[in-house]
């Protein structure tokens, strides 16, 4: 069994993606004041502004960062809830990104895409 490290930093990676690679909103203390909530806490739980990309999961964040538009999206009455990125997509970024270890790869791009899409469906 593969140790959970890499799969967090990862993870991170899409979360990281799916805020636009901010760690926040610019207006993080008002909001924060408003609410009466001390900024402290609520920075316990932020995003970093920068995460780092490992030399293992550069592929995969390439064959991600090439997709990254091509999500799988439903609307309805409740909203927007993005389902995940378009299998072919990723097919076709795998294949322009000269991936030789596919199943890897998909599987990495998998775990940005859960980090990504736990921020998108919020």
């Amino acid at each position: 069994m593969r140790p959970r490290g890499p799969r967090k930093k990862l993870a991170a990676l899409g979360r990281h993606w799916a805020v636009g690679g901010q760690g926040g909103s610019s207006s993080l203390e008002s909001d924060a004041a408003a609410f009466g909530i001390a900024l402290a806490t609520v920075e316990r739980y932020m995003e970093p502004d920068e995460v780092e990309i490992w030399p293992e999961h550069l592929q995969a964040w390439e064959v991600y960062s090439t997709c990254d538009n091509q999500w799988r999206v439903i609307t309805g009455i409740g909203g927007v809830h993005y389902q995940g990125l378009e299998l072919s997509s990723v097919t076709t970024a795998m294949e322009l990104c000269g991936v030789e270890d596919r199943r890897g790869c998909i599987a990495q791009v998998r775990v940005i895409e859960g980090g990504a899409r736990e921020v998108l469906n919020r």
